[in-house]
């Protein structure tokens, strides 16, 4: 068996941390001296792999019998931490296939808790800097209503909530320049991988490559760089690998754009504004809904659109409300924090149908022996006896309390229109393709593009464009002669002279042996338009070659005469084809 020149240090956790000390007591630190040269290799990926592997024989040394999980150990100048152990007991050797993670992947243990979720710290020290705001704990329940908030921030941002004043030891840099972005409730609760992804999400060009526990987020232009190295098929390498992939390919879509709100005024047969005061003032409006159909989801109220359309049980109520100037949402469960309970109803008062937090049906009470109300599908709006048909609780709105205990009498003002809100769009939602893409590969459709902010349609189409995939995937596979360490987001320039290829490649992955003499490191090198499009254009090349030559020879009445093999042009694309697969 090969041995390491040099030796692997592994290192015993004590107490879950995952920060290896500057000065480890020897008690928890050896050096592992039967780890397969061969076997050790270091792989990446950007923004998604970063691990290790090695074989190790049992040598009857302290470093062997320290290898358990979460244990660590440094290959190169990295940590690494050990996530799988596999014994092999054969011939009477063991042996024992060791897989790692790299150290930065323990920021999932890390976690932060918005403000939002309440926590009771007991012991423990809050991490996330909206904790330190909360002071005691909240005993309300939060809602699964509440909206996200959408707040504009930074990666730095982002970073400091989850990692500022951390007791892991964990640092963080951000390299290079970002634009703020609007982020869906970015400090949401969640782990540090959690944060690391909403980075990645708001800011796709973004690279997160790690050095040990220091947490780099570079930009795109900062991370891939031109040292001046080169591949050159048959000259640096001996092997290169070029997979060629349209599945992802998009260039045809509908684009939505952003929109806006515009006022309008509909015909209701409805009193405009305030319908006059008094309990029977709101008797009388309610009752104007008699005979209007139930309508799941109908209009009214909250909702907007003409009420007699069609309503359902909570659109009714809100619509009453609304008459009045009273805004109280069409949705069972969001109108009960609108009223507080009340034992005998009055005129005006919600009569609610379930549990708290979970009604699902609503009524209005004319007076405290009647109420008026949407049944159900199929029927209309009525009034019936609360008697036989009771709620479960009631609840008194004070506005609505303060109209019903107003003196009588119409304010005169009223007609038969009422203001309502649409949606509309700055343009028409339209279907837009890429007119290269289309004509080099033909359609391939995708999922609608939307915009919240873009008002123009040729803004509309740029956008677009930067969310296509308007040419297919070409990754470049190289085998490296040596085995020097791979340079991650290097720009290389690639030469491959038997296809006339020729193009400039970032290293996004690699598998490398650092101390293997035998085994050889690989690089994957990513595609972009331009990849693509050399590549293609090689090709077009090489059969624009071919079939030349055969026009040639088809022309050459000495070769033919001579038995000189010549192809039909139909020989000339198949081989072309067969060339390029």
């Amino acid at each position: 068996m090969s041995e390491l020149t040099t030796p692997l240090v592994i290192l015993e956790t004590k107490g879950g941390y995952f920060n290896p000390p500057n000065n480890p007591g020897k008690d928890n630190m050896a050096v592992l001296q039967s780890a397969l040269s061969d076997s050790i290799y270091i792989q990446w990926e950007v923004n998604n792999t970063y691990q290790a592997q090695f074989t190790v024989y049992d040598d009857g040394s302290e470093a062997f019998n320290l290898l358990e999980v979460q244990n660590m150990v440094k290959i190169t100048d990295q940590w690494f931490v050990i996530k799988q152990i596999q014994p092999d007991y054969s011939g009477g050797i063991t042996t024992v296939d060791v897989s790692l993670s790299h150290i930065s992947n323990e920021i999932s243990r890390v976690r932060s808790y918005s403000a939002k979720d309440p926590v009771d710290w007991g012991d423990l020290t809050p991490t996330s800097e909206d904790n330190h705001k909360n002071g005691q704990p909240n005993l309300q329940v939060p809602s699964d209503n509440d909206d996200d908030q959408t707040k504009e921030v930074t990666p730095q941002d982002i970073l400091d909530c989850i990692f500022k004043n951390n007791d892991w030891g964990v640092t963080y840099q951000v390299i290079g320049k970002f634009n703020k972005a609007n982020v869906d409730d970015p400090y949401a609760s969640g782990s540090g991988k959690d944060y690391l992804d909403r980075i990645k999400e708001a800011w796709p060009d973004c690279v997160i490559y790690p050095d040990n526990l220091n947490i780099r987020v570079y930009s795109h232009d900062e991370f891939y760089k031109d040292y001046g190295n080169r591949i050159d098929y048959l000259h640096d390498t001996a092997e290169i690998t070029l997979s060629y992939d349209s599945t992802d390919m998009s260039n045809s879509a509908r684009l939505v754009g952003a929109s806006y709100s515009q006022e309008t005024t509909v015909d209701t047969g409805l009193p405009n504004g305030n319908a006059g005061k008094g309990a029977q003032a709101v008797i009388n409006d309610a009752k104007k809904y008699l005979g209007v159909p139930y309508v799941w989801g109908g209009a009214g109220g909250a909702r907007g659109g003409n009420p007699f359309s069609g309503m359902d049980c909570s659109s009714y109520v809100s619509q009453v409300y609304k008459d009045f100037g009273i805004n109280i949402p069409a949705y069972v469960p969001s109108m009960e924090p609108y009223g507080h309970r009340v034992g005998t109803p009055q005129t005006g008062d919600m009569g609610f149908y379930g549990s708290p937090g979970a009604s699902y049906h609503i009524c209005l009470a004319l007076n405290s022996t009647t109420m008026i109300y949407e049944p159900a599908p199929g029927q209309a709006c009525k009034t019936q006896s609360i008697a036989s048909y009771p709620p479960q609780w009631w609840e008194r709105n004070d506005q609505m309390a303060a109209i019903v205990g107003a003196s009588g009498g119409d304010d005169g003002d009223a007609d038969n229109t009422t203001t309502d809100s649409k949606e509309m769009y700055y343009f028409a939602p339209f279907t837009y393709q890429n007119a290269e893409s289309v004509k080099r590969w033909g359609v391939f459709y995708t999922d609608d593009i939307t915009s919240d902010t873009i008002q123009k349609r040729d803004e509309m189409k740029k956008y677009a464009d930067t969310q296509f995939k308007l040419n297919p995937d070409l990754e470049i596979d190289a085998t490296l002669e040596d085995n020097k360490r791979p340079i991650a987001g290097e720009l290389i320039r690639v030469e491959v002279k038997p296809k006339n290829f020729v193009t400039t490649v970032a290293v996004v992955g690699y598998q490398w042996y650092p101390y293997s003499k035998a085994t050889q490191s690989t690089e994957t090198l990513n595609s972009n338009g331009k990849n693509i499009l050399d590549y293609d254009n090689a090709q077009h090349s090489k059969v624009s070659a071919i079939q030349s030559n055969v026009h040639k020879l088809m022309t050459d009445t000495d070769a033919v005469q001579s038995g000189q093999e010549t192809w039909t042009e139909s020989e000339a694309e198949q081989y072309a084809q067969s060339e390029r697969s």
